[in-house]
């Protein structure tokens, strides 16, 4: 039958096991926060897509009108460039802002993820080491002093054995 100490040593393992489990559990959650921030990246390179895709439609779309205003006669070649201008100048405008808000949720988003794998691995092992330290504070004070009279033991029974005296008494 496995005595009290045993048990207790047992119980040290078993405790250890489940906190390292417990690290890995609490990083796994807080690395799910990545996840979030690549959610932020890929909104930022769809703004960015999508601006250029907008500012097509409005090049698009004016030009068309701008085709009609030249068939007017007398200011219609006049009307059809102002609009070819207004329409490159609001696509370059729709482009350039597309890409410069896109971009930089793109970075938030990449510094996000980078911030939530640190944290997750830092509050890892914060979850991991501070319970097993302080269990771990418990159990070794109880061991040495096991292996001391194990070994205090282990002396006498030398002592018995070949009548010599233990060395601590011998001087």
């Amino acid at each position: 039958m496995i005595d009290r100490e045993r048990l207790a040593d047992i119980a040290v393992v078993a405790l250890i096991v489940l906190f390292a489990w417990l690290g890995l559990r609490v990083h796994d959650s807080v690395a799910g926060l990545a996840d979030m921030a690549k959610g932020i990246e890929d909104t930022g390179a769809s703004i960015q897509r999508s601006g250029g895709a907008a500012a097509a439609e409005v090049r698009r779309g004016v030009g068309g009108a701008a085709a009609a205003a030249d068939q007017l006669p007398i200011v219609g070649p006049q009307v059809g460039d102002a609009l070819r201008d207004t329409a490159s100048s609001t696509a370059a405008s729709i482009e350039h802002e597309a890409q410069a808000t896109g971009a930089e949720l793109a970075r938030s988003g990449r510094e996000g993820a980078d911030d939530a794998h640190a944290t997750a691995r830092l509050v890892g092992w914060l979850a991991f080491l501070v319970p097993t330290t302080a269990l771990l504070a418990q159990a070794l004070p109880r061991w040495m002093r096991r292996r001391d009279r194990a070994g205090q033991a282990s002396a006498a029974t030398r002592t018995r054995s070949t009548g010599a005296a233990p060395r601590s008494e011998r001087r």
